[in-house]
């Protein structure tokens, strides 16, 4: 007789800043297993047992508007195995510790009595509230990178990872971006449920699990706020020129400093050495060249500042983990509204 396993407790966190798609998603796809992968239950048993918990149970507005059912409130949840914190909205994308309290000592309980944190987008800002994941490796959206670092410190925050698993049994899952909940439910499925169902799930759902990098998604925008004023002038000067030509020599004498302590001071102020913030300017304008002309590569190659096409494509995959025509195939706009140059 098959033995009868207790289905994994999963809860979606849903808060007044929440968007309803990735919570609804999240909730949808893991009721699905069941019908979509029939031939990976054991003993009859349903493989997940999932809610919607939150401050209050009952039905709240998400951060856009659509109502969400929220199934029970987090004082009524003494233990679960797996909490997801989702994509979230706030003002100016600027995140305020302490608004919180009661959720974050709740997470830190259910932490306390095993079960796995895991965030999608912006959820990764309440989960790092926690203090769990200091001195370990995270990801979120990209454009919370800012107020996360500002506010987590001590965070390795690593957002050209789409995925990141973290802590010594691995409780701890990060995801990148707002569809990137869509890689984090496949995994999860794929760890409680087997590859093979989350395989099934992927393809039903059509959900695409191949993509282990934000790293093409993820536009150059280097601090400023740094407060050397002297290197701020010369990333305002960059932004002004045409930085093609331009070499680290010629930013440092526009600095008035020694080469070596403008190289010290400009990698202190940005985290970029001068170089890798000139390549990066680079593959940031040839990036938009792809996306919208049909200029050739190696045309491409010499307008951003490179005499060799075969360096600028080393350059470019290093940053973007994609060569120039796999990111042209990517990202490039819709046939007919290209715009040629000449």
């Amino acid at each position: 007789m098959a033995e009868t396993v207790s289905p994994r407790r999963v809860s979606v966190l849903a808060l007044p800043e929440s968007t309803g798609t990735p919570i609804h998603g999240l909730y949808e796809t893991l009721m699905l297993v069941d019908a979509v992968a029939t031939g990976a239950q054991i003993g009859g048993s349903r493989l997940f047992d999932v809610e919607i918990v939150g401050p209050e149970r009952g039905i709240r507005p998400s951060a856009c508007g659509l109502p969400l059912e929220v199934h029970r409130s987090i004082r009524e949840v003494d233990g679960t195995d797996i909490v997801i914190a989702a994509s979230m909205l706030f003002e100016n994308q600027e995140w305020v510790t302490g608004r919180h309290p009661d959720i974050v000592e709740w997470l830190r309980r259910m932490h306390g009595n095993g079960a796995d944190l895991c965030s999608a987008c912006a959820g990764a800002l309440l989960l790092a509230e926690t203090g769990l994941l200091d001195g370990m490796d995270m990801t979120t959206h990209w454009a919370f990178a800012p107020t996360f670092r500002r506010n987590f410190p001590d965070i390795n925050l690593r957002v050209e990872e789409l995925l990141i698993v973290a802590g010594s049994n691995g409780e701890f899952v990060s995801s990148g971006a707002a569809s990137s909940w869509q890689d984090l439910i496949l995994f999860l499925i794929s760890r409680h449920a087997g590859p093979t169902t989350a395989q099934a799930i992927g393809k039903f759902l059509l959900y695409r699990w191949d993509s282990r990098s934000q790293a093409p998604f993820v536009p150059f925008s280097p601090p400023t706020d740094h407060g050397d004023r002297a290197i701020r002038e010369v990333q305002e000067w960059l932004e002004s020129t045409d930085s093609d030509g331009v070499s680290v020599e010629e930013m440092a004498r526009r600095c008035g400093l020694p080469d070596p302590t403008f190289n010290r001071r400009f990698k202190r102020a940005t985290g970029y050495s001068p170089i890798r913030y000139l390549q990066n300017l680079r593959v940031e304008k040839a990036r938009h060249l792809l996306e919208r002309t049909d200029t050739p590569v190696e045309q491409i190659s010499w307008e951003v500042g490179y005499e060799e096409a075969a360096a600028f494509r080393r350059v470019f995959k290093r940053i973007t983990t994609l060569s120039p025509a796999e990111y042209r195939r990517k990202f490039r706009l819709p046939a007919g509204s290209t715009e040629r140059t000449t």
